[in-house]
């Protein structure tokens, strides 16, 4: 994570213009299909990540309990960087986790005075050097499974509508991806279960 003795990156947000073009590019990308879920993640991390402007983007994953959030990958632009793990708990940050489990979208042009980001002012945004984020909650089947974390470094600008809708069309994207894995690996399991089925009856 970036340390606050480091320079801090300027900030250069993409356009709507430039947001909906690179909404467009993603969509068409091949690589749902040809590369592993971790994969697929981190490009779809690094991609959104050069195409908006953003800092940091990182995708989260929660638990089954639904008590924490643990991040597969983050993508950090000024240092090209991915990365991955870490975690949060509910019990830490009630209000922001409370957000989530409603469907809420988080929009938080200064996170430390924001009513849902405030809890993390003590410790995650001070450390990370964040000074704006924009999180969206990633949903398989109308369950909430994760959270979508876009986050300024530095100086920072207002978030726009067409930001929301970037996130929005990215945390989409993740929901592809996450059902597609999860229909190959039904697949999978389904032939590794014929498989042994064949070979215990001698056909």
């Amino acid at each position: 994570m970036e340390s606050l003795l480091n320079p801090a990156p300027a900030v250069a947000l993409m356009s709507p213009l430039e947001l909906k073009e690179g909404i467009a590019s993603l969509s068409r990308g091949a690589y749902f299909k040809e590369a592993p879920l971790d994969v697929m993640l981190s490009i779809l991390t690094e991609s959104a990540a050069q195409m908006s402007g953003i800092e940091r983007v990182s995708i989260w994953a929660l638990t089954d309990d639904h008590e924490e959030l643990r991040c597969l990958t983050l993508y950090e632009r000024s240092a090209k960087r991915h990365s991955k793990g870490g975690s949060i708990r509910a019990s830490q940050y009630p209000a922001y986790f409370q957000a989530l489990r409603a469907g809420s979208s988080i929009s938080a042009d200064d996170p430390y005075i924001h009513p849902l980001t405030a809890e993390f002012a003590v410790d995650y945004l001070p450390r990370c050097g964040i000074t704006a984020l924009l999180n969206t909650p990633i949903h398989i089947r109308g369950e909430l499974q994760g959270v979508l974390c876009l986050e300024q470094v530095g100086s920072r600008q207002p978030w726009s509508s067409a930001h929301g809708l970037f996130a929005q069309a990215i945390a989409n994207l993740i929901t592809l991806g996450l059902v597609e894995n999860e229909a190959d690996e039904a697949k999978r399991r389904a032939h590794l279960a014929d498989q042994r089925l064949r070979a215990a009856f001698g056909t």
